[in-house]
């Protein structure tokens, strides 16, 4: 009996490393040409003098005034928290009828602005408004 000494074909195994140098210089490349921006506040000037201030009916209406972003609102003088449940419900309930007009002073970001807005028609507020902090007259 002859005596076979070469040994069985094997197959060649493919080589995994080139495919992982490539997908390790694309990462590199990607990463080292995208620019990541943080993200920024949208400033929107929610207090502009208008060139005429237009009359506002007095029926019912009820002026909110947003000083700062502390989550308070003045109500004819009197500081109330956006957390004071039973207060804005209150407001609510007392003057439905009218038009609520949420006046922002400079500095107050839209998120607070819209933050009240939300809290007052969560409330049962039927209409909401904002107003140029600088055209709307106090009331007295």
């Amino acid at each position: 009996m002859p005596l076979n000494l070469s040994q069985p074909k094997r197959k060649n195994a493919i080589s995994l490393t080139p495919l992982i140098d490539v997908v390790f210089i694309l990462l590199l490349f990607f990463m080292l040409t995208s620019s990541f921006v943080p993200w920024r506040i949208v400033d929107t000037p929610l207090a502009m003098t208008p060139d005429t201030p237009k009359p506002i009916e007095e029926k019912d209406n009820l002026i909110l005034t947003l000083k700062q972003n502390d989550d308070q609102v003045w109500v004819e003088g009197q500081a109330v928290s956006f957390s004071d449940q039973s207060r804005i419900q209150s407001l609510v309930t007392d003057h439905n009828d009218g038009i609520f007009v949420i006046k922002a002073e400079e500095g107050v970001t839209l998120q607070t602005l819209m933050h009240l807005a939300d809290r007052l028609k969560l409330n049962g507020a039927k209409t909401v408004s904002i107003a140029n902090a600088f055209a709307m007259p106090e009331k007295k």
